[in-house]
């Protein structure tokens, strides 16, 4: 194999998120730190915005925390938060507008309260004095259930409100731990997987993941509130209780989806060292209007993520590459086999081979992902040494469902990555 060597990165970040349980007073005065920080990220806005209208100068993270330190020192109530926690909303609205000048997102709107549900302690404002009790500068001690011990030193803290409940999440730095060298993995430890709808993830050895479709079970559910939501008037405390027992059902799918996720992605990495995925463009495939639920129930970006951060965690390996062509080409021979989505199998006229098109697509994932040693980008860049050259006519990179890669014609280079 054309493996080579990599550093491991020095230290890595963890999150380590715990259930608080805080008393009636404590719960006022946190919901009213949120209400009263929302409503400074709502004048940071708005006075940076005014300052380039009128004079076309952008104030820096510096005169945003500087802005938002004013508003405390003039402002009683600001004077019962942490000063840190004030100055990370002028941190907030400054990431903002990078994000949007970057046209990573879009332009910052006003926050309303109701979604404006965290704030962070950076370094003191905090102090975790016993395992079921931590400090909180203008709240208190706050009981909180520790079910797991932290590993790393703490960088920050962040409290969030999750529609009734309370949480803290610390995130560590730690060491990241040593990754085995490449040459010293066998075959049998390295897997390739594609990830569909039908079945959520069908490995190389023919081995699958039946989903189980959470948020399909609860949409009865939501439907029937939703409709209930209509005749109700806006603002009214009968229409909040509504809106709660949504976001109840939301949550307890997408906890649900998450605790799947994670249990999937630590038996993988029980029988494997690396584990190849596509690369695939989700907020692009969401687009297709028929099959944007199912997309959006399996949350493969969200999945993705936790494999790159398990694998980062346990010192394995992930590779991901380009999924145009995967299915369209056999694993075996490389020829070129079109075929649309409606068609299951696989058939090779060339070395007559005949398989499921899932076990195809995941066993030619594998042969990409092994072609090169591992990603020094922690496996954004494609992982194929050299393309594959399908005939003239075949389908664009824009054509393929999942490709990252822009819409180009082929007729007009015939150097056409997988």
């Amino acid at each position: 194999m054309l493996f080579s060597s990599h550093r491991n990165p020095p230290n890595m970040l963890s999150a380590y998120k715990y259930r608080l349980y805080p008393k009636p007073g404590q719960e006022m005065r946190l919901n009213r730190s949120l209400f009263l920080l929302c409503e400074l990220y709502n004048r940071l806005r708005a006075k940076k915005i005014n300052l380039f209208k009128t004079q076309s100068i952008s104030m820096t993270r510096t005169d945003l925390r500087a802005a938002a330190l004013a508003e405390r020192r003039s402002n009683q109530e600001l004077l019962t938060i942490h000063s840190q926690v004030v100055q990370n909303v002028g941190d907030r609205v400054y990431i903002a507008f990078k994000r949007f000048l970057s046209c990573q997102s879009r332009f910052p709107r006003k926050k309303h309260p109701r979604k404006y549900v965290s704030f962070v302690y950076l370094q003191y404002g905090f102090k975790l004095r016993r395992e079921c009790a931590l400090y909180l500068f203008g709240i208190g001690q706050v009981r909180m259930f520790m079910h797991r011990q932290l590993v790393g030193s703490v960088q920050s803290l962040t409290i969030k409100r999750e529609v009734h409940q309370w949480f803290a999440i610390f995130v560590t730095e730690r060491p990241t731990p040593p990754k085995p060298d490449f040459n010293s993995i066998t075959p049998c430890r390295i897997r390739g997987a594609d990830l569909g709808l039908t079945r959520f993830a069908v490995f190389d050895d023919n081995e699958s993941i039946e989903y189980p479709r959470y948020f399909e079970s609860s949409e009865r559910k939501l439907e029937t509130l939703q409709k209930k939501l209509r005749n109700k008037k806006q603002g009214s405390k009968r229409e909040n209780n509504l809106l709660r027992s949504l976001a109840k059902i939301h949550l307890h799918v997408k906890r649900k989806r998450d605790d799947w996720q994670n249990k999937c992605v630590k038996e993988i990495f029980e029988k494997s060292d690396i584990i190849v995925l596509e690369k695939l463009d989700v907020r692009r495939m969401l687009k297709r209007h028929s099959l944007a639920k199912s997309i959006s129930d399996s949350a493969w970006a969200r999945y993705v993520l936790k494999v790159k951060y398990k694998a980062l965690a346990n010192g394995k390996y992930l590779v991901q590459v380009d999924p145009w062509g995967t299915t369209q080409f056999c694993y075996n021979c490389l020829s070129w086999v079109p075929k649309d989505l409606s068609n299951r199998t696989h058939s090779c006229q060339n070395c007559h081979i005949s398989i499921p098109r899932d076990l195809n697509s995941a066993r030619l994932i594998k042969r990409l992902g092994i072609q090169r040693g591992p990603p020094s980008d922690g496996g954004s860049s494609p992982a194929e040494l050299r393309p594959l050259l399908p005939p003239e006519g075949a389908a664009s990179r824009g054509a393929e469902a999942g490709s990252h890669l822009p819409r180009w014609r082929t007729s007009q280079n015939n150097d056409v990555g997988s």
